[in-house]
């Protein structure tokens, strides 16, 4: 198993030397430049958690809990920073799970063939 782990520890290097990495790294270094998408940014992700929170106790969020996640998260989105972390984000996340299907194709192969 040392094996598999050295690999992984591998992969991780490797996707911090991605371009997909790199293009995160400096997105999110232009929102925390920027005072007013570095602010928003925060107040959604503490919203964000909050309900997350929530669910994982298996309570449901209050609607002004949820009012408050929506704003924050609109409001978000109409900076130019976060709307390009946004977009960086969703590439990382692509090859991510690219990355993913490969890994557990032998996983998908053993449930199909038995």
């Amino acid at each position: 198993m040392a094996t598999l782990f050295d690999q992984a520890k591998l992969m991780a290097r490797e996707l911090q030397d991605s371009d997909e990495f790199k293009q995160l790294s400096t997105a999110l270094a232009k929102v925390r430049a920027d005072q007013e998408a570095n602010s928003a940014f925060h107040d959604f992700q503490v919203a964000q958690k909050e309900i997350q929170e929530l669910q994982s106790k298996g309570e449901e969020p209050k609607p002004e809990q949820i009012q408050r996640w929506q704003n924050t998260a609109q409001k978000a989105q109409q900076l130019k920073p976060i709307k390009d972390l946004s977009v960086v984000e969703q590439n990382l996340n692509n090859m991510l799970g690219e990355v993913n299907k490969i890994i557990t194709a032998p996983l998908n192969e053993l449930y199909l063939n038995n």
